[in-house]
């Protein structure tokens, strides 16, 4: 029996995963790169604000630009996700608020 002869488990939406995973570290990881070590909320609402406005930018120019892609609303809705959860949990970390579960 060879590899090729197994079949393949297809997840729905896995790529969505990834979109949302990518905004949440990338909203932390853009939070925790400022010198401030306390949570400036308008700052970090800016981080997200931001990542949110990209993501949509981007899948709508996916549809216009491009014949090989298409604009998919639920990819933009994982990047805003994903983003606001970044928010919460940069949030989170420099609130300390995960010292008092953890």
């Amino acid at each position: 029996m060879s590899f090729s002869s197994v079949p393949k488990v297809k997840i729905i939406g896995n790529d969505k995963i990834v979109h949302f995973l990518f905004y949440l570290i990338f909203v932390i990881l853009w939070g925790l790169a400022k010198k401030q070590s306390y949570f400036k909320i308008k700052y970090d609402l800016l981080i997200v604000s931001i990542a949110i406005v990209y993501g949509i930018i981007i899948e709508v120019l996916q549809g216009v630009l491009t014949v090989t892609r298409q604009a998919d609303y639920y990819d933009a809705l994982a990047n805003s996700l994903g983003a606001f959860l970044g928010f919460v949990c940069l949030y989170c970390m420099k609130n300390k608020i995960f010292n008092k579960f953890f």
